[in-house]
């Protein structure tokens, strides 16, 4: 299959003295005029390289390289500068860009750098299915144990090698939370790797979305009491049962409402909604029901607003253990609404709270 190169610059001659020679060598051709019209090509096409002038007018180059590292981490970018922008092609690498080429740009130095460029993207994305494989291996094989763990434990605190003191109950019970809190952390990432790779089959039947909110806050309200946060409700009477998988939009609204938690403080809100409410997916306006939750947590900044959702298994390994959960979770939740022909938000400022929110159909 042909790898796709998106041409972005405002003169229209560059761009189409690019095209005319990279679709000689067997590239498919894109083209964009500016930053904002090159993040709309990427929203609709597969691309594997983006050729990323710096100066454009609406959007330029350094602007719209900051918005496909975050949002298409998996795009190749080659900066287009002016010898005068030398420095800043420089900043651009630091950034993100895998290289840069000097204008006026010479036809085979282009066609060289962007073939090694593509044929080391083919090579890494061949190794992280190599390893996306592996990781899914692995943890099934983790699973098992676990829940034998699990079950053993159990056993044991029923009498099944005697009587127990108080104490000793007392450490079983740790210890089985300690076990059913891996066991749900490892099905997560076998989830995640299973969406991944296309290969999960939801089993949907309607669900009473009142009764389903007010026992999954039953928990919640005891957890917020305890920590003296306010835990409110707003839904709205009379909702449409929504046609779902109960098992992963559980997850998905367990995974709100454990961040609602975690990141807010003693004497904070909490607000779960539902209501319903019309959306576009991929140009279709539907019926839907939107649940969210709201906090008045710590907030997210704009730098990491944007990358919340579509965080890589890589980048959430390096930070702290709490972070990474988080990360993962929220990977698997836009997975799990997408797959529900939903769309998943977030809104936040950073210090004054967060609100999340899925919409899927009715």
């Amino acid at each position: 299959m042909n790898q796709t190169i998106l041409i972005v610059d405002d003169e229209e001659s560059l761009r189409l003295t690019l095209r005319l020679r990279l679709a000689a060598q067997g590239f498919n051709i894109l083209l964009a005029e500016d930053g904002e019209a090159a993040l709309e090509q990427l929203k609709t096409s597969t691309v594997d390289l983006v050729l990323l002038d710096i100066n454009m007018p609406r959007m330029d180059g350094i602007e719209a390289l900051g918005h496909i590292t975050t949002m298409y981490p998996n795009v190749e970018v080659v900066m287009l500068t002016g010898f005068a922008d030398f420095t800043t092609a420089i900043d651009c690498l630091k950034k993100g860009a895998k290289d840069y080429l000097v204008k006026p740009i010479e036809v085979t130095e282009l066609i060289t750098r962007v073939r090694s460029i593509l044929r080391a993207h083919s090579s890494e994305k061949a190794l992280k299915e190599l390893q996306l494989k592996f990781m899914s291996a692995f943890l099934h094989d983790m699973l098992n144990p676990l829940k034998t763990v699990g079950s053993t434990v159990e056993q044991v605190r029923d009498g099944a090698a005697g009587k127990l003191t108080d104490d000793q109950n007392i450490l079983l019970g740790y210890v089985s939370e300690l076990s059913e809190r891996m066991v749900k952390r490892v099905k997560n990432l076998i989830d995640l790797s299973l969406f991944e790779e296309g290969k999960i089959v939801l089993d949907r039947h309607p669900l009473d979305v009142e009764m389903f909110i007010n026992t999954i806050c039953l928990r919640y309200e005891i957890i917020a009491k305890s920590k003296n946060i306010k835990f409110h409700k707003s839904l709205e009477p009379k909702l449409p049962p929504m046609l779902c998988d109960f098992d992963r939009i559980d997850t998905v609204l367990n995974t709100f409402l454990d961040n609602a938690i975690k990141y807010s403080t003693e004497g904070g809100e909490i607000v779960i909604s539902a209501s319903k409410a019309k959306y576009s997916k991929e140009g279709k306006e539907l019926n839907g029901i939107m649940v969210s939750v709201k906090d008045t947590g710590k907030g997210i900044t704009k730098d990491h607003l944007q990358s919340v959702f579509t965080i890589y298994k890589d980048i959430a390994l390096k930070q702290p253990l709490e972070s990474s959960i988080s990360s993962f979770s929220l990977a698997i939740a836009k997975h799990i609404v997408e797959s529900h022909d939903g769309v998943i938000a977030v809104q936040s400022e950073a210090g004054k709270g967060s609100t999340f929110s899925f919409t899927i159909p009715v």
